[in-house]
């Protein structure tokens, strides 16, 4: 293993236990936090300052992703052993955890802006470091739709300035209604809600070891963290919003999912699910619930991308789930833990992602919520459970088709990390309950009538599948299979419409207005001279006497006037 590696795994870990000890022995627990504000307001015309957070959320937090961080690294000592540039694929992942540690730490609005502008810029340099025209097309989505959600923090910060302040404390200026909603549209991008949701699939050209770090506890959940932090100037309006694009983005990424048969973007559709179904808890108010749902997800996500991971590499580099069948036997611990982790994705009791999933289903069903939300919340868990069993199901199948044969054990580093990632998605959700105790005031619910529930609307989706296959003729199939596979077409739309047909429309605008009659009519015709004739008359005044006076007797008119 490089010594980049091991020194970053160090790091990593060690980072982990002072944030664990900072949570055990400060008290955050009982509901404490620390709180040191960096105040710039008297060198500066409005109210601005750094505030630097930490509490059980942040603590927490930070613990979770550093854990995370150190099994990845572990893992990429592994899989990108073959790197020529090891060293700086591991600063550059560095810096990806560093820009999360101070959004993290950060949640004041200038502080939170740094740590958001650094996810953005080093996942893009991530996404595209293989040098190729794949990486480089799903580098430009995901660049130029997170850059979207940019702009809405960007005029945020517009908004502030008009009030001359970017406290985090300055509850007036978040209570606004332009800017909760720019937050939420912002935050929304980041976490690729509907309609931003094409970039994450299209991210999975990066490497395998950047796949578990990005969509199980950084990149995707940056936006559940803000929305988190900010949760409390979400209006009536912006929960209901949240609500419809959440529900909408579960369903989404679960029928794509059924359809696809790349691994890593079944596991990325998955992720998409489950970020969704945080927004969406967030959208009930049940915001510890879904930071609780964060925390377990991101330990089993991360579990399931390295055993996706490890299968790619073993069968040398295909990823094809068709193709991989009979990894059960070929990799036994790698199958198990895989195994393991879809029936925490699906919530199957006493698994990591049951505790989680039942408090968030418990929490919406007692509130007054309508029919048809119950019924499509239902139908993005059944979803859930399809594409898992499916998954499984390839994967683990003997088909005598993979190419793994040849190898006779797993490598000790890949183990090393398996068994510790494995370890975290274990203990994480039992402790986690433990510590959140004090917290949730969730009413929770039985668990036989939830799973009746969800087998009913299992079987009721079976039955309309059924029947898309037995009565429908071939252009229904044809339109089905290409509205599933294709995202309900949101990989053409923001691929060709909003990529390159935006993005000729716009250099073309520039090209004629700035560059054409702006600078050519515009400024040669009178503008230019009126100007440079200005400043000549002005620096000849200056440099006689009568023309110094005459210049400042008008300043000063012009002050008292003013």
């Amino acid at each position: 293993m490089n010594s980049f590696v091991g020194s970053a795994v160090l790091m990593y870990f060690l980072g982990c236990m002072v944030f664990i000890i900072i949570l055990l022995k400060m008290g955050f627990l009982n509901g404490g936090a620390l709180v040191m504000e960096w105040e710039m307001s008297d060198k500066m015309v409005g109210e601005m300052g750094l505030c630097m957070v930490v509490d059980w959320v942040s603590c927490l937090f930070l613990a979770s992703v550093l854990f995370i961080s150190g099994c990845v690294s572990l893992f990429s000592g592994f899989y990108m052993a073959h790197e020529s540039f090891l060293g700086r694929f591991t600063h550059i992942l560095q810096a990806f955890v560093m820009s999360m540690m101070l959004l993290v730490l950060f949640p004041g609005y200038l502080g939170m802006m740094i740590g958001w502008d650094g996810l953005g810029v080093v996942s893009f340099l991530l996404v595209v470091y293989y040098s190729n025209g794949e990486s480089l097309s799903a580098g430009m989505i995901t660049a130029i739709s997170n850059r979207v959600g940019d702009v809405f923090f960007i005029i945020a910060i517009g908004v502030m300035s008009s009030y001359l302040s970017y406290s985090f404390l300055s509850g007036v200026v978040f209570s606004l209604p332009v800017l909760s909603m720019l937050l939420l549209l912002g935050s929304m991008t980041k976490s690729a809600q509907v309609p931003f949701s094409a970039w994450l699939p299209e991210a999975m050209a990066a490497p395998t070891p950047v796949s578990t770090l990005v969509h199980s506890s950084t990149l995707v959940t940056a936006g559940v963290y803000v929305l988190f932090r900010f949760s409390e100037y979400l209006g009536e309006v912006e929960k209901s919003a949240l609500m419809v694009t959440s529900i909408l983005t579960m369903i989404l990424a679960g029928s794509s999912g059924m359809l696809e048969t790349d691994m890593k973007k079944v596991v990325a559709l998955s992720t998409l699910s489950q970020v969704g179904m945080m927004m969406f808890c967030l959208s009930v108010g049940s915001n510890v619930v879904a930071f609780f749902h964060l925390l377990v997800h991101a330990f089993f996500k991360a579990l399931m991308f390295m055993c996706v991971g490890g299968i790619i590499f073993y069968s040398g580099g295909n990823q094809d789930a068709r193709f991989l069948g009979g990894v059960w036997v070929k990799l036994p611990l790698t199958s198990s833990l895989l195994v393991f982790s879809n029936l925490s994705l699906m919530g199957f009791p006493f698994f990591s992602g049951f505790y989680s999933k039942e408090m968030i289903v418990g929490s919406f069903l007692a509130g007054s919520w309508s029919v048809v939300s119950i019924f499509l919340v239902f139908i993005a868990l059944s979803l859930t459970a399809f594409y898992s069993i499916r998954m499984m199901t390839l994967v683990t199948q003997e088909s005598n088709t993979c190419v793994m044969s040849h190898y006779k054990m797993e490598s000790l580093f890949y183990m090393t990390s398996l068994m510790m990632m494995s370890m975290g998605a274990v203990i994480s959700s039992v402790m986690m309950q433990k510590f959140y105790v004090g917290y949730l005031s969730v009413l929770f619910m039985d668990g036989l009538y939830f799973y009746k529930t969800l087998g009913m609307f299992s079987l009721m989706i079976i039955n309309i599948l059924m029947g898309l296959i037995l009565f429908g003729n071939n252009s229904v199939k044809m339109f089905t299979k290409n509205f599933l596979s294709l995202m309900w077409f949101l990989k053409p739309l923001s691929g060709n419409v909003a990529s390159s047909k935006f993005l000729v429309s716009a250099s073309k605008f520039v090209g004629i207005v700035e560059m054409g009659w702006i600078r050519g009519y515009i400024w040669q015709n009178g503008m230019a001279t009126m100007i440079f004739g200005a400043n000549s008359k002005l620096r000849m005044m200056n440099f006689n006497f009568i023309g110094f006076i005459l210049f400042y007797c008008c300043c000063f008119v012009v002050l008292v006037l003013y």
